[in-house]
């Protein structure tokens, strides 16, 4: 039989607190969600049911704002099941300026490894949702490893044509100019996808591993 959140909690013997600390969902999400206020997001859906150790189908909440939607849906779906492809986050702003701020390594290769983390320390204690701090470390992650990625092209590049391709020597534009330019071109690419998948609440850089 399905259990809100509140009495899945309360059989485990948790303080919204401890759960809060536990699943890394912010305690005001855990309380809106209790209040009936909100219906969370799929991501917060599957991690406070994997915090908790149930089955999402054995997580029931309700809400005013959802009674439409569960009259619409396919029967035998649970009501408190939200999958991927419905589901959207709703990402705070200012993960927009954190992203674009990336766009300095377009000035100078790694600006963007100082500008970025000073817009993400300006902005960090504006983003109280645990989706939203996710999000700036993979844009963080990605920014690394764009530059450390750069940086060891911009080394070896002139090494490798010097010894085995010579393409310096047919071409007036140096072999490593061409991959630093389709570089930059990658990361301006990277930089509009990510602010599309912002303004649509899709899962940001889903192949850059979070490295921090």
């Amino acid at each position: 039989m399905k259990k809100t959140l509140k009495e899945h909690r309360a059989i485990q013997q948790l303080s919204q607190q401890e759960l809060a600390d536990r699943s890394g969902i912010s305690l005001r999400t855990i309380q809106r969600l209790e209040k009936n206020a909100s219906t969370g997001s799929a991501y917060v859906i599957r991690t406070l049911c994997s915090t908790l150790k149930i089955e999402i189908e054995d997580l029931f909440i309700e809400s005013e704002k959802n009674t439409k939607e569960e009259e619409d849906m396919i029967p035998g779906r649970p009501a408190s099941f939200i999958d991927d492809t419905s589901a959207k986050n709703k990402y705070s702003i200012y993960l927009k300026y954190i992203n674009f701020s990336t766009l300095t390594s377009l000035i100078f290769p790694f600006l963007g490894l100082i500008i970025s983390p000073v817009f993400y320390l300006l902005y960090k204690k504006k983003l109280t949702e645990n989706t939203d701090r996710q999000a700036a470390l993979k844009i963080l992650s990605f920014q690394i490893l764009w530059a450390a990625f750069t940086l060891a092209l911009l080394i070896f590049t002139p090494l490798i044509d010097y010894l085995f391709l010579h393409v310096s020597e047919i071409e007036e534009i140096p072999l490593f100019m061409w991959v630093y330019l389709i570089l930059l071109f990658f990361h301006l690419l990277s930089t509009l996808l990510t602010a599309i998948r912002l303004n649509r609440g899709n899962r940001l850089l889903p192949l850059v591993p979070n490295i921090l």
